[in-house]
């Protein structure tokens, strides 16, 4: 870094910085070639992590130990009060003004004077807040010594017919161009690497909303379930009532239920009429809402069973109930 540099519209810059300290992110800085020539010369994270080795840091000496009278004292900074890590966001804008002048030195190497361009990103690093200009003079510089010019009347040593001469041309044209290769190629990965820093920040912005848009949901989903849990317990009567209610339209049906439950749902008249008879009898709807009663029911030996004792009853009840038996008659 050379000791002797003067830089012009800093001032502005680093006012901006400690404005906007909360917002800052990340700062870039760019060697201005010509109206569309911004190479990148350095990105870094507004944090105590990137900008540590620029933060200058100061002993605490506090004499007798009595913290309380220097913490009632001291100014409030606002945003420049915050801390990352420890470090406070007025060191944090030092540092990165220390690192300006850094970058910017870095590149005044044999040069006199030097345009730059600051500037200032926030969120991911895909929105620029602040961007400005400055200059850097380099006071140390000095006029490069005039080459010696050789008299027209002398001979020249070596003439431009020379294969020496040649070949030394060639390699200052290949030189030149291989420089000029080298630019270009800078300036293109630079373009690629902000282009791809601005396309993963927006892919992650909208897979934040995304996954914001899920939660969302799924917390709406859990409250809705709570809800209607909660309605489902405190309502136990207000169930009971609806029950009776449907027990009694059912029964007002009548016919048309019976009509309705065939051409709709395809079901036996004989069926509907069951329902009809066990919807009927208290004791036997109760029965059949028992899980023991209905656990008999899926075993197929007992439906077996129940269909023949059914079966029995319906031949006992049909059969006469004078009719004598076939020995008395005879004797008589």
């Amino acid at each position: 870094m050379l000791d002797d540099l003067q830089f012009e519209k800093l001032d502005t810059v680093e006012a901006v910085i400690r404005e906007r300290c909360a917002e800052i992110t990340h700062i870039t800085v760019h060697e201005v070639h010509d109206r569309n020539g911004y190479p990148q010369l350095g990105r870094v994270c507004f944090g105590a992590v990137d900008l540590g080795a620029f933060v200058e840091h100061e002993d605490d000496n506090y004499g007798d130990g009595d913290e309380s009278d220097d913490d009632d004292d001291a100014p409030d900074l606002g945003d420049l009060g915050k801390m990352d890590q420890g470090v406070t966001f007025a060191a944090l804008a030092e540092a990165a003004m220390r690192w300006i002048r850094h970058m910017a030195s870095q590149n005044m190497v044999g040069e006199r004077e030097g345009k730059f361009k600051v500037n200032l990103w926030k969120g991911k690093g895909d929105k620029v807040i602040y961007s400005s200009r400055f200059l850097c003079t380099n006071l140390d510089w000095e006029e490069p010594p005039a080459a010696l010019t050789v008299p027209a009347a002398m001979p020249t040593t070596f003439p431009d017919n020379l294969p020496e001469a040649r070949t030394w041309r060639a390699l200052g044209e290949g030189y030149t161009h291989l420089i000029s290769l080298l630019q270009g190629s800078y300036a293109h990965l630079a373009t690629l690497q902000n282009a791809h820093i601005s396309n993963q920040g927006g892919q992650l912005t909208r897979a934040q909303k995304s996954t914001e848009n899920v939660v969302g949901q799924l917390t709406s989903l859990k409250i809705g379930a709570f809800e209607v849990e909660s309605t489902q317990r405190g309502d136990s009567g207000e169930g009971k009532v609806r029950e009776e209610l449907g027990k009694q339209f059912i029964a007002e049906l009548g016919g048309l239920g019976r009509v309705l439950a065939t051409a709709k749902f395809g079901m036996a008249p004989e069926m509907v009429e069951l329902a009809e008879i066990v919807n009927a009898s208290p004791e036997l709807l109760e029965a059949m809402k028992n899980p023991e009663v209905r656990k008999i029911l899926r075993d197929e030996k007992t439906r077996k069973e129940l269909a023949e004792l059914l079966l029995m009853a319906a031949k006992a009840g049909s059969a006469p109930a004078n009719t004598p038996p076939t020995g008395q008659s005879a004797a008589a």
